[in-house]
């Protein structure tokens, strides 16, 4: 599904709602922007880990996104046990 869209003076594109609703795509919807080989590749934000990029069991730390196995590292490092 391609569509033409122009950039509005601030750079911003809208992305259409038929577009939208094919990526379930929701008002408010975070979105992680890509430039790859001369393309923008907008893509549904995944929490990942701060330390290791991983995605799985992510949990939210004061503003840091960490891992469980990030996590016990730290707390080894930082309290030695």
């Amino acid at each position: 599904m391609t569509k033409f869209k122009k950039l509005s003076k601030a750079r911003g594109v809208t992305i259409p709602k038929d577009i939208a609703a094919h990526l379930d795509f929701e008002a408010g919807t975070a979105v992680d922007l890509t430039a790859a080989d001369g393309k923008l590749i907008i893509s549904k934000h995944v929490d990942t880990c701060r330390f290791c990029g991983g995605a799985e069991n992510i949990k939210l730390f004061g503003d840091v996104y960490v891992c469980p196995i990030c996590a016990a590292r730290l707390y080894k490092e930082v309290c030695g046990s």
